[in-house]
């Protein structure tokens, strides 16, 4: 009996591993659609930069380059289409994976009504407000993609590398944002206070969004960032320019072009650094699924020693020996050394998990803080019909007035609405 005990205890352990290695490798296709989003979130900042270009001015020199940039935006696309078409026929065996494909179906709402915007883009027939806010609203849609992923995410390494990445181009978006606010307050010569208060707001928000990749994000994606320091400069200088306009000091409105190009020039070289974080989550995804797998045999090799040695088939043992299986010569008291080994076993595997527990909470406070935020928003959204900017316009007020984060502000707006 106490031998047959021993080997449920093994057979369960075994499941165990395998079940941790089945999350693993679905977790690893889910990264794997984070791949792909970015790429096509980088894509569409291009389109919708050059739109703005186009539909803020009067010449028709970027419709060229815009003209280009859509095609790259729908090849991209159609790549995410296939890999998520593989992803749908699965998802019948992925439960878990309901709030991401949810996610994904908002994702692809949007992206159907781009042909037809495109469309009437070129033609001019859609006000430049418009476009940047439909482009605008579906990169939003492609980031709750990716911070699905990372909420969903249960392997700690993973998870850091998820956080870095959905903060970087959160970031990312915000400069778009920004370029788009700074473009319009160039060509009209100057920026009107609403103006100036939104481009602050965009820039403390970048700042906020680059502090917690930095975080967590790996070291070759730090040493990444760290390169583009001087391309931020000119940023910076054109920023305390817009500042310094009104009504009555005026710039030369060509000047948008020039803060159009040294805008662009910083956000094309981030994307070295998501494609950095992009290859560390493969390879992080790849060594956690190596490890459980070698494990995973490690405790199958165990159970099956043990019931060769349970039928009499051979005179030697197997013991884990610091998370190994090694073969030991038989001695008196085989079955109390057995009992030992397995009970190693199951410390070493609830070692790992609580460790791993503890570490995940800790990656997770920035993804609770932003699920804050988030709710905050779509409360004030629904209780005073505001629209999704200016509900967000308004929390970055209430925490520039306030001297207050965007978190401390989201806690605020809940506690008093009522809401936890």
């Amino acid at each position: 009996m106490a031998k047959d005990r021993m080997a449920s205890t093994l057979r369960f352990l075994l499941a165990a591993r395998r079940s941790e290695l089945h999350g693993l490798e679905v977790l690893a296709s889910t990264c794997e659609l984070v791949v792909l989003v970015s790429a096509l979130v980088h894509a569409l900042q291009k389109e919708r930069g050059y739109s703005n270009l186009y539909l803020y001015g009067a010449d028709e020199q970027p419709l060229a380059a815009l003209t280009g940039l859509s095609r790259d935006a729908i090849e991209v696309e159609e790549g995410v289409r296939r890999f998520l078409d593989a992803l749908e026929s699965d998802a019948a065996r992925s439960a878990e994976k309901a709030r991401l494909l949810n996610c994904v179906a908002h994702a692809l709402f949007r992206l159907d009504e781009l042909p037809d915007m495109r469309r009437r883009l070129r033609d001019r027939r859609i006000p430049a407000e418009e476009a940047n806010a439909a482009f605008t609203r579906l990169i939003g849609s492609l980031l709750a993609v990716v911070f699905e992923a990372a909420d969903s995410a249960l392997d700690p390494g993973v998870t850091r590398i998820l956080v870095a990445l959905l903060n970087f181009m959160q970031g990312k978006e915000l400069s778009g944002q920004e370029r788009a606010c700074g473009v319009i307050g160039y060509r009209a010569g100057y920026f009107t206070d609403a103006m100036k208060a939104r481009m602050q707001a965009l820039d403390a928000s970048q700042a906020r969004c680059f502090d917690v990749f930095a975080q967590y994000a790996p070291d070759e994606a730090l040493a990444g960032w760290s390169t583009l320091a001087p391309l931020a400069q000119p940023v910076v200088q054109m920023r305390a320019m817009a500042r310094n306009t009104s009504d009555a000091h005026r710039v030369d409105g060509g000047l948008a072009e020039l803060w159009f190009d040294v805008c662009t020039q910083r956000m094309d070289a981030m994307r070295a650094v998501e494609s950095t974080l992009a290859t560390a989550l493969a390879l992080q995804c790849d060594k956690r699924i190596a490890e459980t797998r070698e494990e995973m045999d490690n405790r199958r090799l165990l159970l099956e020693r043990f019931a060769e040695h349970a039928s009499g088939k051979t005179t030697s043992m197997l013991f884990n020996v610091q998370g190994r299986v090694v073969d030991v010569p038989p001695s008196d008291g085989v079955g109390q050394d057995m009992e030992r080994s397995i009970l190693d076993v199951m410390r070493e595997q609830t070692l790992h998990m609580q460790r791993s527990e503890e570490a995940l909470a800790a990656v997770r406070t920035a993804l609770d803080e932003r699920k804050r935020i988030e709710k905050a928003k779509w409360l004030l959204v629904s209780r005073y019909a505001l629209s999704e900017q200016a509900a967000h316009e308004r929390m970055q007020k209430a925490a520039m007035d306030g001297g207050m984060s965007f978190g401390e502000v989201a806690r605020q707006i809940l506690a008093e609405l009522g809401e936890r």
